[in-house]
Parts: structure tokens; sequence; C-alpha cells
């Protein structure tokens, strides 16, 4: 995936936004059930504001200043397995200063594979160990052929 860090930039700015919603969106698909309540409405609040922005054409995720401001009483609630990297990939998304570069992309997508790991409860993140686990591959393949089709269509 590294090969692909530097390439993010030659997207658009609209569509790595686009990219990012999409990873997230499959991302918490992926999970399954999240149990606690303020953790997964949180997300699902997200990944809407998500969905409208990536509709009006923005560049990063425009979330509202309660939602900013609750972000550190979420995250605290935020025990189950990889409900914490999800949390970290939207609030790059969010708080990107320059907007959400390829460089933020990049962490975004792996916020969201380290998400996965965590949910699978993998427990030495070994390269043989994320090989033999079908989320985790499925995961990347999820995630290299989103920069794929978004680098053939890069404007």
């Amino acid at each position: 995936m590294e090969f692909f860090e530097a390439r993010l930039q030659e997207i658009r700015p609209t569509r790595r936004l686009e990219m990012a919603v999409e990873v997230l969106d499959w991302t918490f698909e992926s999970f399954g059930s999240i149990e606690t309540d303020d953790v997964r409405e949180y997300i699902e609040t997200a990944l809407r504001i998500g969905r409208d922005g990536v509709a009006a054409h923005h560049e990063k995720l425009e979330l509202p200043d309660d939602m900013l401001e609750g972000f550190g009483e979420v995250e605290e609630n935020a025990d189950e397995s990889g409900t914490s990297h999800l949390l970290s990939a939207i609030l790059a998304c969010s708080e990107a200063p320059g907007g959400l570069t390829g460089e933020v992309l990049y962490g975004v997508l792996s916020f969201c594979y380290e998400g996965i790991l965590d949910r699978e409860e993998i427990p030495e993140w070994t390269l043989e160990s994320e090989a033999a686990n079908r989320k985790c591959v499925a995961a990347i393949e999820f995630q290299k052929s989103k920069i794929s089709e978004y680098l053939n269509h890069a404007h």
C-alpha cells in the first residue's frame, strides 16, 4: 500500500473525500454490530454527513462544531475493538487543515485497516497472520481496488 501513498495526491480533492467515505462506509459495515450507542451513532452521523459532503462536492468532512466538541467523550467510550481507529479516521477527514491531502487520505486508509485488524483481534500483527485472516485480506483488496479506480479517474 505504501507504493500508492505518493500517488493519492493525484486524485482531485473532492474525489479523495469520496474515496475516504467509501472506505469508511465499507469498514463500518465490515465491523458488524457496534454495541456502544453513542459511538455507533457518532459514526453513523459522520458517515451520513460525509455522503452529503460528497454529493455537495466538498473537499473534506465538515462535521458540525458540536460533533467536534463531543469527539473526546465519544472516543473515551470507544472500548470495542476497532472503533477508536474508525473514529480517528473520521477525525482525520474532518480536521485536515490543508484539506484531505493524499497524505491524510493515506492515514485514513491506514486507520480503517488497523480498525479491521483490531476488530479481528489478531494477537500479533504480522504479514502471515494478516494474510491468513479473511477480513484483513478483503480490506486490503477493497482499498487497493478503490485506489486503482480513483487513480484511473484522477481528474
